[in-house]
């Protein structure tokens, strides 16, 4: 069965330096229709003014997966490594027992643009860990290509789960399928575009969850870019 998140019922927090967008609940948006699927627990889709962000604060056992759409985005933590994210970088964050980072709009004259993803590990480590990598983009050309998994060798960064990130653009009226394995559940965000599935149109920031089913296959109605969930 299909679930449509829509866009206009997403969660919003607005302070003047922040624009984010909460597909699930979080901070002071509580849906109970929306508390993740799996574990798959938070997408937020953020926009920070120049010279802003998220000054230095806690994780504690979680993967953040950090997607830049437009902008540049500085990262800091308490591991050591400070690095600048730009659009088409993929930056992963293993929070471990603990781990105190920052995430700053690195411009003073344009904003930032990203989607911040947090993902419930399956298995503990004994401490953080950081990586980043630049993403193929002839491997997503119309197709789905892997951008974080269990095991990191395909190009994506190390998850602390069994569960994979793909991202595709596609063109218009190009067709997509993916299966999934059994036991698996399936969400698919629209980063941009618009696109058809099991007789849905989606348009940016709608998305939709699979449950008990073996794939899905999606239609671009226009330029598209997609994130889709494959979560144990």
């Amino acid at each position: 069965m299909a679930l449509v998140h829509e866009r206009m019922n997403r969660g919003r927090t607005q302070m003047g330096w922040l624009d984010s967008f909460h597909t699930f609940s979080f901070g002071g948006f509580h849906d109970p229709t929306r508390m993740g699927l799996r574990n798959l627990r938070v997408i937020n889709e953020d926009r920070v003014i120049p010279g802003a962000g998220f000054g230095k604060h806690d994780h504690a056992h979680m993967d953040i997966l950090t997607y830049v759409l437009s902008g540049t985005l500085r990262h800091e933590d308490s591991m050591g490594n400070g690095a600048e994210i730009h659009p088409g970088e993929v930056q992963l964050m293993s929070a471990g027992p603990g781990v105190t980072h920052s995430e700053m709009n690195a411009s003073d004259t344009a904003p930032v643009h990203f989607l911040q993803i947090w993902l419930i590990p399956d298995r503990q480590i004994d401490a953080p860990t950081y990586e980043s990598v630049q993403v193929d983009g002839e491997a997503n050309k119309n197709r789905f290509g892997l951008i974080a998994g269990p095991d990191g060798s395909q190009s994506g960064v190390k998850l602390l789960s069994d569960t994979r990130v793909y991202l595709a653009q596609l063109k218009d009226l190009h067709s997509l399928s993916h299966s999934f394995d059994p036991d698996h559940a399936g969400f698919l965000h629209v980063i941009a575009g618009q696109v058809d599935i099991d007789g849905e149109t989606l348009f940016a920031g709608d998305a939709l969850q699979f449950e008990n089913r073996s794939g899905c296959t999606i239609t671009a109605q226009s330029d598209a870019d997609l994130l889709l969930f494959d979560l144990p």
